[in-house]
């Protein structure tokens, strides 16, 4: 015969007992899921933020490097060339830098300026430039009209390209030399605004007074450019979002009109 302390070392749990260690387990369970869930939705806006912060950065740094390149030209001094052949020079030269019906428009020369070292015929869509200058840095000046120009060894070659953006179905769009429909550069857009800084006269360098948007007639007085942009993860709705709606901001100088 086994004796009552035996008896009681066999016995299992009672219900009493199952129950309490099914609940501790089910909150056991929901505690892990929670942190799980909690850190898979910190990851995600971590994710949103730091995407929203590239984008700015790719589309900003992009542009203001075309804006600083307004009017640089390499070696050629525009201003410095006869007036006969000034006069030459393409009128929209004369304001490089608009904004219009939200467009941002940027007449700029590309950065691949360089010398030919023999005698060569270019064109300007044969280097996807909207205008192709040829010159020897001194007083010669040609420009290809569409049908190819000579560049003799030892002149400059600078093509010039006319940049636009704007912003539309809640994405900066962009396009070049006017042709073709507009591409996306960056979605996730509910912004995009820019302001321009004016000089106190023509020949002032520096920048007098508040930023404005609207510079019809002060072409030659803009000194910089101020650029905001607007980004959220859900721009049709941007208090929807998990992630709070941010204004990126840039100010970026013309150089050539700083000297």
């Amino acid at each position: 015969m086994k004796s009552s302390s035996t008896r009681v070392a066999q016995r299992g749990f009672g219900l009493v007992e199952l129950m309490i260690a099914m609940l501790l387990g089910l909150i056991l369970i929901m505690g892990v899921m929670q942190i799980f869930i909690t850190s898979k939705q910190t990851y995600g806006m971590q994710q949103s933020a730091a995407t929203m912060q590239e984008n700015a950065r790719f589309v900003l740094s992009r542009i203001s490097s075309e804006l600083r390149q307004v009017g640089m030209f390499g070696c050629l001094d525009i201003e410095r060339l006869p007036i006969a052949t000034r006069n030459q020079i393409p009128a929209a030269f004369a304001t490089p830098v608009t904004f219009q019906d939200g467009i941002l428009t940027i007449i700029t020369a590309d950065s691949a300026v360089e010398r030919v070292t023999e005698e060569v015929t270019l064109t300007a869509s044969g280097l996807g430039a909207g205008w192709l200058l040829v010159s020897d840095c001194v007083a010669g000046l040609r420009i290809d009209s569409g049908v190819g120009v000579t560049a003799a060894a030892g002149d400059l070659v600078v093509p010039v390209r006319q940049l636009e953006y704007r912003l539309a179905d809640h994405a900066l769009k962009t396009r070049v030399n006017g042709m073709g429909n507009f591409e996306t550069l960056i979605e996730g857009v509910s912004g995009f605004d820019v302001q321009f800084g004016l000089a106190a006269s023509d020949a002032d360098v520096h920048v007098s007074g508040a930023y404005v948007t609207d510079v019809t007639g002060l072409e030659s007085r803009v000194r910089s450019v101020r650029l905001v942009l607007q980004l959220a993860e859900d721009p049709s709705d941007p208090d929807a979002g998990s992630v709070k709606t941010k204004d990126f901001t840039l100010v970026a100088a013309l150089r050539n009109r700083l000297d």
